[in-house]
């Protein structure tokens, strides 16, 4: 027997409103000793409670009554759950208690929304300050929304004022509310906030998503530096063969892709860099003189890529004998 059954409460229903298993150890739960002092606080709310069941679902919801606890904790769609069924398996039912527990409710469910509000304000001043937002559709209107403000600023709708809020301001008094709709109407109101709350963890998990992006966009951009590329694939073909001899295509981009994935690139990234680089810059250097390029399966077997000067270890030095310079390349192959 745990520690709250020994005060008249149903373990099992603290348990699944603070989100845990039937079968867990409520004796060991963060919130026991907090329970505890509650449970045994004389001038509690759930003192004057007689079923079990209400004492524990008032004890739970009394607790969240501290600002410093994070109502979250709560799960309040296993009380509308419960708390359904109760309803429908009593034949006398206690309305005092029942208002009582669904009051108690809503200052939690208040809790729940609150949190999200301020993470929505909090948000949007950061978008406000976002130099990446862009004005555009938010000043956009209507125009007939801006004449009719107009109209109403100026004075020249008054006349047409009343049949516009004919039969939506006044209306005859209605029967009252009964227990079963606050009930659907507490449901209703936990199902928006729960949305809310996902629609906002989804907004902070895209921004992360985005913010990393941005931090790494720097060196995910291709490089347009032709004559760096070059040069970095020359040295790919001396990794791959330092004494000359014939390499593929393929393992080119492999040594390639080695490096990009050295520089923070994913390996999708990476591979697909490699790629292009090496097919790029191995006409280039097979145009230039560098190496030697053919195939010898056409047009799906393998290329080759030949080093014409194993003897020099400088690429430097093979663009001197070739007789181009530096940075002179790309304007040699533009007037030819």
């Amino acid at each position: 027997m745990s520690l709250l059954e020994t005060r008249d409460m149903q373990a099992t229903i603290v348990k699944q409103l603070l989100g845990e298993q039937d079968d867990a150890n409520l004796d060991k739960h963060r919130y026991i000793d907090r329970l505890i002092e509650i449970a045994d606080l004389e001038s509690a709310e759930h003192q004057s409670l007689a079923d079990p069941f209400d004492r524990s679902v008032a004890l739970v919801f009394q607790m969240f009554n501290d600002a410093s606890l994070d109502p979250w904790d709560v799960d309040l769609s296993v009380f509308i759950e419960q708390f359904n069924l109760r309803t429908k398996d009593t034949e006398n039912i206690d309305l005092p208690t029942c208002g009582r527990l669904i009051r108690m409710a809503w200052k939690v469910l208040h809790g729940q929304a609150s949190t999200l509000l301020d993470r929505a304000e909090r948000a949007e001043e950061e978008w406000e300050d976002d130099p990446w937002a862009l004005e555009g559709w938010q000043t956009e209107f209507e125009d007939e929304e801006y004449n009719f403000s107009v109209g109403i600023i100026t004075g020249q709708t008054t006349d047409v004022l009343p049949n516009l809020l004919d039969g939506r301001v006044k209306r005859e008094e209605g029967r009252p509310v009964t227990l079963t709709e606050l009930l659907m109407s507490l449901q209703g109101a936990h199902q928006e906030v729960e949305e809310r709350r996902i629609r906002e963890e989804s907004r902070i998990k895209h921004a992360a998503e985005v913010s990393d992006w941005m931090s790494n966009v720097t060196t995910r951009m291709h490089k347009e530096d032709l004559e760096d590329d070059i040069r970095r694939c020359w040295e790919a073909i001396r990794a791959a063969s330092p004494d000359g001899a014939p390499v593929t295509l393929e393992q080119v981009a492999e040594k390639l892709a080695e490096h990009s994935a050295a520089e923070g690139w994913t390996l999708k990234e990476a591979e697909e860099e490699g790629q292009v680089t090496g097919f790029v810059s191995a006409l280039f250097l097979t145009h230039r003189g560098y190496t030697d390029l053919w195939q010898m399966e056409y047009p799906s077997g393998d290329i080759f890529l030949q080093d014409k000067w194993p003897k020099y270890d400088d690429f430097s030095a093979i663009s001197t004998e070739i007789g181009i310079g530096p940075r002179q390349a790309d304007r040699g192959d533009d007037s030819e």
